[in-house]
C-alpha cells in the first residue's frame, strides 16, 4: 500500500519533467527527498528494520546509479554536509560531561586505537591490492581509519547516548577525525610538495588554541545571550546554528575537516543547553526531520551496486577492504572494552557505532583517484565498503542498543 501511494505521488512529478531523468528542477528534487523522509519510517516500522537503513536503500534506489531519479548535485551535497555537521553537533551537546576528565582520557585511548589499528591493517592490505608507493599505502591506512556516526540517532532515540561507552565512542570519533585529516593533509602536502613548518603550526598550535578558546568562551557568551533572548526560541536556535557554522568554518580554514569543528561546537554548547530543555527539543526536531535524514539519503544516492556486475574482479578488492577496515574497528572496541572493563555488549555497541564510513572516506577516495594513487577498481571497492558499513552499522547498533536497554545496562 505504501509503495502504491509512493508511485501515485511520484509518477506525476516524473511526467511533468517529460521523462527527463535525473530530475533537474529543485522543487521536484526536494519533493522526492521529502517523500522519502516521510515514507521511510512507515516502511521501517512495517519491516522492523532501522529507519536509517530504509533511508539508505531508498536513496540508493532513486539515485542516478539505479533508477536515475535523484542526482547527487550541489543542492543534495549541501544538505548532506549540514546533516553530517548536525550529527556531530548533537553528539557533542548530548555527551555527558560530568565525568569529562575520566572520559577524556578514555576517549583519547579509544580514538588512538580506532585510528591506529585500522591504519595498520590498511598498510598491510595495501600490499595485497598492489600499492605502488608509500603514499598509496598511507592513503589506504587513512581510508580504513575514519568513521561516521551514522548510527548515533539510534542510540539517542533509545536513551543510551549518555552511557559512558557511547560517550567514549563519540569522543574517540573526534580524535580519529583529527588524526585522519592530519594524515590526509600530510599526504596532500607530499603530493603538492607543500610539506613545511606552516602545516605543523596549524595542526599543533592553532587547532588546540581554537579548542581552548571555544570551550572557555562559547559557554560564557552563550549563557548571556540565552538569558537576554528570554524564551525567543527562533533567536536561540539561530545562535546555536551560527555557532556550529562559525566554528566549523574556522576548522576548515585550518585545513581540518569541519566535522571536528561541529563536535567542538557541540561540546562548547553542552554546559548551557539542558537535554530536557525546549531549545534541545527544537535542535533535535530540525535535525531529525530534515538534515540528518537528507544526509543518509545522499549517502545512499552515491552508492552504485552495479559496479560488481560490470567489473566482478572488484569483489575481491571490496572484500579485502571491508574485512580489513571493519576488523580494525572491532579490535579497537574489543581492546578498549577489556582495558576499561566494559561489558562485551557495550564493546559491540561501540564497534557498531564506529564501523560505518561515509563522507570523509569518500573525500579521501576522491582525492586518491584524482591524484592517481588509487585506480577505478579500488575506488569502486571503497564505494561498496561505504555502502556495506552504512547498512550493517545501523542494523547492528539497533540490535546491540536494544539489548542494552532490555538488560538495563544504562
Amino acid at each position: 500500500m505504501i509503495a502504491s501511494i509512493s508511485n501515485l505521488l511520484i509518477s506525476p512529478l516524473l511526467a511533468a519533467e517529460t521523462s527527463v531523468l535525473p530530475l533537474s528542477d529543485p522543487i521536484y528534487k526536494f519533493c522526492i527527498l521529502i517523500l522519502i523522509i516521510f515514507l521511510a519510517p512507515l516502511i521501517a516500522s512495517r519491516l522492523k528494520i532501522p529507519f536509517i537503513v530504509v533511508l539508505m536503500i531508498m536513496g540508493c534506489a532513486i539515485g542516478t546509479n539505479v533508477l536515475g531519479v535523484l542526482p547527487r548535485d550541489s543542492s543534495l551535497i549541501l544538505l548532506e554536509k549540514i546533516g553530517l555537521l548536525y550529527i556531530m553537533l548533537v553528539a557533542g551537546i548530548q555527551m555527558d560531561l560530568s565525568n569529562l576528565k575520566r572520559l577524556g582520557i578514555r576517549a583519547l585511548v579509544f580514538g588512538l586505537l580506532t585510528f591506529g589499528l585500522p591504519f595498520t591493517l590498511g598498510l598491510i592490505s595495501s600490499n595485497f591490492i598492489g600499492a605502488s608507493s608509500i603514499l598509496t599505502a598511507a592513503l589506504f591506512g587513512i581510508l580504513y581509519s575514519p568513521h561516521t556516526l551514522v548510527s548515533y540517532p539510534i542510540v539517542a532515540r533509545l536513551g543510551i547516548a549518555r552511557q559512558e561507552a557511547i560517550g567514549v565512542a563519540v569522543g574517540g570519533t573526534m580524535v580519529t577525525s583529527v588524526l585522519t585529516l592530519a594524515g590526509l593533509s600530510i599526504v596532500q602536502a607530499n603530493i603538492s610538495g607543500a610539506v613545511g613548518i606552516w602545516l605543523w603550526i596549524k595542526l599543533g598550535l592553532f587547532l588546540p588554541l581554537l579548542v581552548a578558546v571555544c570551550l572557555w568562551g562559547i559557554p560564557k557568551v552563550g549563557q548571556s545571550f540565552l538569558k537576554a533572548s528570554d524564551g525567543l526560541l527562533s533567536t536561540q536556535f539561530l545562535f546555536v546554528f551560527g555557532t556550529l557554522f562559525v566554528i566549523a568554518s574556522f576548522t576548515q580554514l585550518l585545513g581540518i575537516d569541519p566535522i571536528v569543528g561541529a563536535f567542538i561546537a557541540g561540546l562548547s554548547l553542552n554546559p548551557i543547553i539542558p537535554l530536557e530543555s525546549v531549545l534541545m527539543d527544537r535542535i533535535e526536531f530540525v535535525g531529525n526531520s530534515l538534515f540528518i535524514p537528507a544526509f543518509v539519503v545522499s549517502i545512499g544516492v552515491l552508492c552504485n551496486p552495479k559496479i560488481f556486475i560490470v567489473a566482478p574482479e572488484n569483489l575481491g578488492i571490496a572484500c579485502i577492504v571491508i574485512f580489513g577496515a571493519v576488523g580494525g574497528k572491532f579490535l579497537a572496541a574489543w581492546i578498549t572494552g577489556i582495558v576499561f572493563k566494559y561489558s562485551f555488549l557495550e564493546s559491540l555497541t561501540m564497534f557498531s557505532l564506529t564501523m560505518s564510513r561515509a563522507a570523509l572516506v569518500l573525500v579521501i577516495a576522491l582525492f586518491g583517484k584524482e591524484a592517481s594513487l588509487i585506480n577505478e577498481g579500488v575506488f569502486n571497492a571503497v564505494v561498496a565498503y561505504i555502502l556495506v558499513t552504512c547498512l550493517l552499522g545501523p542494523i547492528l547498533t539497533n540490535i546491540f542498543s536494544e539489548q542494552i536497554v532490555g538488560r538495563g545496562e544504562l
